[in-house]
C-alpha cells in the first residue's frame, strides 16, 4: 500500500472538515466605585446570550439586562443600588454574584439593554465577555454596542429662554442706539 498517497488524502479530507472557533465580544476597563457602563444588542427570538464578568480587584459589581431602554442609572446618590431596579418590568435577568453571569435566551425579537455597575470596591479592572448564538446554535461574534444614557444635566429650559430673551432683547436695544448715534 502506498502510504504517502494515503497520508496525503487523508490530510487533505481533513481540511474539509470545519473548525469552530468560539468567538466573543470582550470588553476591559477600569471604572470607580457607583459608576456603570451600558451596552445594547440586537437578538432575535430564541436567541442565546451569554454575558460574564471577572474582575481584578475586590470590587463588587453587578450586571443587568433589560429588555427596554433605561432612562435612569438606577445607582443612588451613595452609590448603592435603587430598590426598584430588582422588580422593575425591564428588568429581565440579573446577577449580583462576585463574578457575574448571565444565561439568557431572547423571547422576543428587540433590542436588549447591558448595564454593568461598580457597587463597591473599586476602583477596579474588569473584563467583560459577551457571547450569542442564534436559535439555530450559530455562532454570532457581533461587537456589542456601548450606550450612553441620554440625560444631559444642565440649566433648565425656562430659564435658558428667559435668558436668551433678555440677550437678544439687550442686544437689539444697543444696536437701536448705535445706529441713532
Amino acid at each position: 500500500m502506498n502510504y504517502k498517497k494515503l497520508s496525503t488524502l487523508i490530510f487533505l479530507l481533513l481540511l474539509l472538515i470545519p473548525i469552530n472557533n468560539v468567538n466573543a465580544f470582550t470588553y476591559i476597563d477600569n471604572i470607580k466605585d457607583g459608576n456603570y457602563i451600558f451596552f445594547l444588542i440586537d437578538l432575535e427570538s430564541g436567541s442565546h446570550l451569554e454575558l460574564s464578568l471577572t474582575h481584578e480587584g475586590s470590587g463588587n459589581f453587578t450586571l443587568f439586562l433589560f429588555n427596554r431602554r433605561p432612562t435612569d442609572s438606577n445607582v443612588n446618590e451613595d452609590k448603592s443600588l435603587k430598590s426598584r431596579i430588582f422588580n422593575n418590568p425591564p428588568t429581565v435577568a440579573y446577577s449580583l454574584a462576585d463574578n457575574p453571569y448571565i444565561n439568557y435566551t431572547a423571547t422576543a425579537d428587540k433590542i436588549y439593554y447591558i448595564e454593568i455597575i461598580l457597587v463597591s470596591g473599586g476602583p477596579d479592572t474588569y473584563t467583560f465577555i459577551s457571547t450569542r448564538y442564534h436559535a439555530n446554535n450559530t455562532l454570532n461574534d457581533k461587537e456589542l454596542t456601548r450606550y450612553y444614557l441620554p440625560i444631559i444635566p444642565g440649566f433648565r429650559l425656562e430659564f435658558l429662554l428667559i435668558s436668551i430673551t433678555f440677550a437678544v432683547g439687550v442686544t437689539f436695544i444697543l444696536i437701536k442706539k448705535k445706529m441713532s448715534k
